[in-house]
C-alpha cells in the first residue's frame, strides 16, 4: 500500500535564534557595503577631465581613471556638465570596465542637455566621479 504525504496546512515557524542570525547577517552586509563605497575614492583615481568636440546638443568628455586595486572592475561613472555661470547643464550615468592595476583613458558623450546654451554662455567644465548609490 502507498502512503500519501501529509499536505496539511501546518505553519512551520523559524526559531528565534535563526531569525536573529539572519538579521545580524543583513545588518553586517549593509555595513560592509557602505564601507566599500566610502573607500572607493582611494581605490580609483579620476583625473585629466577635458571637454572635446562640442556641438549644439552634445559634447565629449575625456578622462583618465587609475585602478589601484588588484581586481578588474566594472564601475558606474556619473558625469556632470557645467556652464560658466555654474549651472548644471547635463548629467549622465554610464559604466566603464577598469582592468586591475592600470590607467585608462575614456571618452563618453554627454547629450540630452536640460536646456540650450544662452548666447553669452559657454561650457565651463565637467565633473566625473564614481557613482555611489544611496540606499539608506
Amino acid at each position: 500500500m502507498i502512503e500519501r504525504p501529509d499536505y496539511s496546512l501546518k505553519k512551520r515557524y523559524a526559531p528565534p535564534a535563526i531569525k536573529l542570525i539572519l538579521l545580524i547577517a543583513v545588518i553586517l552586509g549593509f555595513y560592509f557595503r557602505s564601507c566599500w563605497y566610502d573607500r572607493l575614492d582611494l581605490y580609483f583615481d579620476i583625473n585629466q577631465v577635458y571637454l572635446d568636440n562640442q556641438t549644439l546638443s552634445s559634447v565629449d568628455v575625456l578622462f583618465v581613471i587609475r585602478n589601484n586595486t588588484q581586481m578588474d572592475r566594472k564601475e558606474s561613472i556619473f558625469i556632470k556638465l557645467y556652464t560658466d555661470r555654474g549651472d548644471e547643464l547635463a548629467s549622465r550615468l554610464t559604466s566603464v570596465e577598469i582592468p586591475a592595476r592600470s590607467q585608462r583613458r575614456y571618452r563618453k558623450m554627454v547629450e540630452n542637455w536640460e536646456r540650450a546654451l544662452y548666447s553669452d554662455e559657454e561650457l565651463s567644465h565637467a565633473t566625473v566621479e564614481i557613482y555611489k548609490p544611496k540606499f539608506f
